[in-house]
C-alpha cells in the first residue's frame, strides 16, 4: 500500500511541511475545509526566504472524509484551538497504528487530542521554531529556520518519534527527539506567554519588547513563570528563563507574533492554550499569577473588540 503523509491544517506551517516533504518523493495530501480545497489544488507555492523565488509544489487535496482514505501518518497543523474538533471529523479514517505529530502552540491541545485515539495509535507533540507565513492563501514564505524537537505524548510505538525526526530530517528541516517532551513544551509555552500577549495588547513587532519601557513587565511575567516551574519540578532553560525570552525577543525581533496577527484580523487567538494553561496549572497550585491574568483579560478584551 502507498504510503501517504497527510497534513491536516492549511496554516503556514503545515503548508511548510507539506511542501518540503512533497520535495523529497513522498507522497503528501492536505486535508483542507471544502472551501480551500479548489485554491490548494492548483499547487502550494514556497519560498525559502523572503528575497528568494517562489517555487510551484504539488500536493493531494481532499476536503471530504471517505473509506478509502487511510490515514497512518498525519501532521496536525491547526491552530491548538481547532486541533481535536478538526481530527474529530477524520477520525473515522485514522488506522488502528496511526501516528499523529501535533505542531500546535501551547498546551491542553495535546490532551484533548490524546483523549480521541485508542491506547494502539500513537501521539507525538513537537515545540517548533521555524519561522513562516502566508502571503495568501496556498503561499508560504520560510522566512527563518528553526528546529523541531518532537516526542512520544501518549501511545504505543515508542520509535514513532525517531520515524518522524528522520523525514523531517531528509525534508532539509532541522529535528530531533526530545523525551520526555512536556518539559520542552512548558519551556516553549513560558517563552509565548510572555511575548505573544505583550505584543498583541501593545500591537508592537517582538523587538520592541527588548526596549526598557517593557524589560519591568518580561521581567515579572518571568518571575511568576518560576515560580510554576519550581513547583512542577520543571528546570529553568539553559542560561536561565529571562535569558531564553531575550534570546526569542531578539533573535524574531521584525516578527509579528501569531497572537498580534489574530488580533489584528478579528480572529480568536490562542491565549487560552497559553497564558490560560499556564493559570489553570498555577490555579490548581494555589499560586496567584497577577501579572499573566492582567494580560489574559486584555486579549480577551482585545479579542472582543475586534
Amino acid at each position: 500500500m502507498e504510503q501517504v503523509i497527510y497534513v491536516l491544517g492549511a496554516g503556514s506551517l503545515g503548508l511548510l511541511y507539506a511542501t518540503r516533504l512533497a520535495r523529497t518523493g513522498k507522497t503528501v495530501c492536505l486535508l483542507v475545509k471544502p472551501s480551500h480545497a479548489l485554491a490548494l489544488n492548483l499547487g502550494i507555492t514556497l519560498r525559502e526566504g523572503e528575497a528568494d523565488l517562489a517555487k510551484r509544489v504539488f500536493v493531494r487535496v481532499r476536503s471530504e472524509p471517505s473509506s478509502e482514505i487511510k490515514i497512518q501518518q498525519l501532521i496536525l497543523a491547526t491552530k491548538a484551538g481547532q486541533a481535536a474538533k478538526a481530527l474529530k471529523n477524520w477520525q473515522a479514517c485514522l488506522t488502528d497504528d496511526a501516528e499523529i505529530l501535533m505542531l500546535q502552540n501551547g498546551m491542553g491541545s495535546q490532551a484533548e487530542v490524546a483523549d480521541l485515539l485508542t491506547p494502539q495509535q500513537t501521539l507525538l507533540a513537537a515545540s517548533v521554531t521555524e519561522g513562516a507565513y502566508l502571503e495568501k492563501p496556498g503561499a508560504v514564505v520560510h522566512a527563518g529556520k528553526g528546529k523541531t524537537q518532537l516526542g512520544r505524548w501518549s501511545g504505543a510505538a515508542k520509535n514513532a518519534a525517531a520515524r518522524w525526526t528522520s523525514r523531517l530530517t531528509i525534508a532539509g528541516l532541522i529535528a530531533e527527539v526530545v523525551e520526555p517532551i512536556r518539559p520542552v513544551l512548558w519551556h516553549k509555552l513560558a517563552v509565548n506567554s510572555v511575548i505573544n500577549p505583550l505584543t498583541a495588547v501593545n500591537g508592537i513587532e517582538n523587538g520592541a519588547l527588548a526596549s526598557r519601557e517593557y524589560k519591568p513587565q518580561v521581567e515579572a511575567l518571568c518571575a511568576e513563570l518560576l515560580q510554576v516551574f519550581k513547583r512542577l519540578g520543571i528546570e529553568e532553560p539553559e542560561g536561565g528563563l529571562v535569558n531564553r525570552v531575550e534570546q526569542v525577543i531578539l533573535s524574531t525581533a521584525a516578527n509579528r507574533s501569531s497572537m498580534l496577527q489574530d488580533i489584528t484580523a478579528g480572529k480568536k487567538t490562542e491565549i487560552d492554550y497559553i497564558t490560560g494553561t499556564l493559570l489553570k496549572a498555577a490555579k490548581a497550585l494555589k499560586l496567584e499569577l497577577k501579572t499573566h491574568q492582567t494580560l489574559y483579560s486584555a486579549v480577551k478584551e482585545a479579542e472582543q473588540r475586534e
